[in-house]
């Protein structure tokens, strides 16, 4: 069966700082009601889950107890503010948080089938930072191989993208036309006898499996 895309929940996003310039960034973490709507504003309870969390307390603005859910609203924002901190380079942390039961909401599902497989945590969200090359939604390792700083860095010259380009996910076509390009700047890089190897040195970089398919 079809499932409804605004019913699909994730367990977690992610904030690549590489992909930006900024120094601090706002995360707006979406929270959604079940029933119905309020007349009057109603309170959103959380709480950082800290056994499941990394990120350091410079690496973010401390969050509120709770969040203002608008009157009549259906879904309400919780902005947490990240920094980019000079101990996070080439690093990735994490920060999890939890809705909790108050006055105004209860928490009668603690799971969601967003399909008959798949099972996903609606009261705890992880929000992964990091400052370093990081496989953004783009890359497709069907048609580009492994990933690896050294590669995307290869990708971005071969495309001429950003890695902003590259935290949406690209066309099944674009991604297929890059992987072959790809192999092909390996394959003439081999024949003029420099062999592009991976960052150990020892493993020879090769492109997706699946670019003449």
């Amino acid at each position: 069966s079809t499932v409804n895309v605004d019913t699909l929940y994730r367990e977690s996003s992610s904030l690549p700082f590489i992909v930006t310039s900024s120094t601090d960034s706002v995360f707006n973490l979406k929270v959604k009601i079940l029933g119905e709507v309020s007349a009057h504003d109603r309170h959103v309870s959380v709480r950082v889950v800290e056994d499941m969390t990394t990120a350091l307390v410079e690496d973010y603005e401390q969050i509120e107890n709770s969040y203002v859910l608008k009157a009549g609203e259906v879904y309400g924002l919780i902005p947490i503010r990240f920094h980019r901190t000079a101990s996070l380079k080439g690093q990735e942390r994490s920060l999890t948080v939890e809705l909790l039961e108050n006055e105004d909401f209860v928490l009668p599902i603690k799971r969601w089938r967003n399909s008959s497989t798949e099972y996903a945590d609606v009261v705890r969200h992880t929000i992964v930072i990091s400052d370093k090359y990081v496989q953004l939604p783009g890359y497709r390792p069907g048609y580009f191989g492994t990933f690896s700083q050294k590669k995307m860095e290869i990708l971005l010259m071969l495309s001429g993208l950003s890695l902003a380009d590259f935290n949406e996910p690209l066309s099944v076509t674009f991604s297929k036309s890059l992987g072959q390009n790809l192999d092909r700047y390996l394959a003439t890089q081999k024949a003029m006898g420099k062999t592009v190897y991976e960052e150990d040195g020892i493993t020879e970089m090769t492109a997706g499996e699946y670019i003449y398919m």
